[in-house]
């Protein structure tokens, strides 16, 4: 019968069950006035039912099936499904709660607010541009179009929203910058002459604080900016336009070795033209994970190059901080990258671990 059918589909369409009921009736040659004695209802209650006026409930469902011989789920369906078809015909396609369902898969608004990213409010007028602005994007249904490569704990899986609203953050304070202070057209081999020497040129923490000037003179732009909560990133390569690359860090585990390292990696995926072969944020989970893998591999490789020989000769016994020292200076490195290679190397992640110096007090950081 119709109703049997409309169970299963989002009908274009619905009817009163009363009208489904009406059938099963003339089918069966009942009058409204026999019907009603055989369910042992008024008269009036079937008619009302049979013209639409009453909604078929619990017992009148299992009254009906035991009448028709079908089940009782058949008419509350049927119910159902009517009632829900004059509810989405009156409702707006949009409602506050598709857009703020909406507005949440795509970014963390409440922790977006409450960093400053977007407005502090509740009203999805003023949410809804300020995050398609954060997001480069003309409407949420539509993919943020950040062409880039990322250092992240979690590689094989699809951007996360943390990490793309982190990635939208960094681009627009770097626009930010641009338009206030301006830069320096994209020089490649003074990035990479500067990336080669960068991990010499840093002997104290003090040090950190040049960073953004050096990379400027070279026409690329170092913003960092703290990780959102489970953002499960540590930095990451995009540009603004050809002649404009853009380095962004989290500083995530505020540790010297990791923040220099993480800065090198994403200069190497710079320095080897990675950019040109990645896609944006989604084009690179969909199709190229194999090659972004490797482009990922490839760019460790050079920025472990850059500091310490590839070769570094493991010491015979558990390395001590003077030795650690000696190592540092024969290559002209700083000791905590000496101390992070040996726990690479070593598996022993709690060696010398406080000997290693925070980053946050000297470096700037974004707000």
């Amino acid at each position: 019968m119709r109703g049997e059918m409309a169970l299963n589909l989002i009908p274009a369409e619905a009817f009163p069950p009363g009208e489904y009921l009406r059938d099963e009736l003339e089918e069966r040659g009942w009058t409204e006035k026999e019907f009603a004695q055989i369910l042992g209802r008024p008269v009036q209650v079937v008619s009302e039912i049979l013209n639409g006026r009453k909604q078929i409930v619990t017992d009148t469902a299992l009254a009906i099936g035991e009448a028709l011989g079908t089940s009782p789920e058949l008419w509350l369906n049927l119910q159902t499904t009517f009632n829900l078809f004059e509810a989405r015909s009156s409702r707006p396609s949009k409602t506050g709660v598709t857009r703020r369902a909406r507005l949440r898969s795509r970014v963390p608004i409440a922790e977006l607010r409450k960093r400053g990213w977007v407005p502090d409010t509740s009203d999805l007028d003023e949410l809804e541009p300020a995050v398609c602005d954060l997001l480069e994007v003309e409407s949420l249904e539509d993919e943020p179009p950040f062409v880039l490569a990322a250092r992240r704990a979690n590689p094989s899986e699809p951007f996360t929203p943390q990490q793309i609203a982190w990635l939208g953050r960094v681009r627009q304070l770097a626009r930010q910058r641009v338009e206030t202070k301006g830069a320096l057209r994209y020089d490649p081999k003074a990035t990479d002459e500067l990336a080669a020497e960068l991990a010499h040129r840093i002997h104290d923490p003090t040090d950190l604080s040049r960073l953004t000037s050096w990379l400027a003179e070279c026409g690329v732009s170092l913003i960092t900016e703290l990780p959102l909560r489970t953002s499960k990133l540590d930095g990451a390569v995009t540009r603004l336009h050809p002649d404009h690359p853009v380095i962004g860090l989290t500083s995530r585990g505020d540790r010297m070795d990791i923040y220099l390292f993480t800065l090198l990696h994403e200069l190497a995926h710079l320095t080897l033209g990675h950019l040109d072969r990645v896609g944006t944020c989604v084009d690179e989970n969909l199709d190229l994970q194999g090659e972004s893998s490797t482009l990922e591999a490839a760019a460790n490789d050079r920025a472990g190059e850059w500091i310490l020989p590839r070769d570094l000769a493991l010491p015979s016994t558990r390395p001590t901080m003077v030795s650690v020292l000696q190592m540092a200076n024969r290559y002209r490195v700083h000791s905590s990258l000496v101390i992070g290679r040996l726990q690479h190397q070593l598996e022993d992640w709690s060696l010398l671990r406080n000997s290693i110096p925070r980053v946050r007090p000297f470096i700037e950081i974004a707000g």
